[in-house]
């Protein structure tokens, strides 16, 4: 902002109704860039603009860091070195098989679901 000198009353009006209109018009972005922010925030409009593979990597990064929460779990990952070593080859070979087959894996899941719920109606 510019340092004005005010010598008198006028002067004094004008550069408070100036800064008024300056304060109106920062508002106003203001609230525009926060309205955009949260539509940016909103999960149903991340997912209104993304393309296929922007799931399919989500998809994947969930499944890899569940796989890796449970090798650690498992395998004792602090606890010992022969564990730590153990984690980290599993959970690199689980890594590059997801990456690779998360299709397959998901289809082969929902098959699978849908023969126990066949079987269970079956059964009825």
């Amino acid at each position: 902002m510019e340092k004005t000198v005010i010598t008198n009353h006028v002067q004094l009006q004008l550069r408070i109704a100036e800064l008024r209109m300056y304060k109106d018009i920062q508002e106003e972005e203001l609230k525009l860039t926060l309205k955009e922010a949260f539509k940016a925030l909103n999960i149903i409009s991340i997912f209104k603009n993304t393309t296929v593979e922007q799931p399919l990597e989500l998809a994947k990064s969930v499944v890899n860091m569940t796989i890796d929460l449970i090798i650690d779990l498992a395998l004792g990952r602090y606890r010992s070195i022969k564990g730590f070593i153990s984690s980290i080859i599993l959970e690199r070979f689980t890594t590059s098989l997801v990456n690779n087959n998360l299709m397959n894996i998901f289809s082969t899941i929902s098959e699978l679901t849908q023969r126990f719920k066949k079987r269970e109606s079956d059964k009825e």
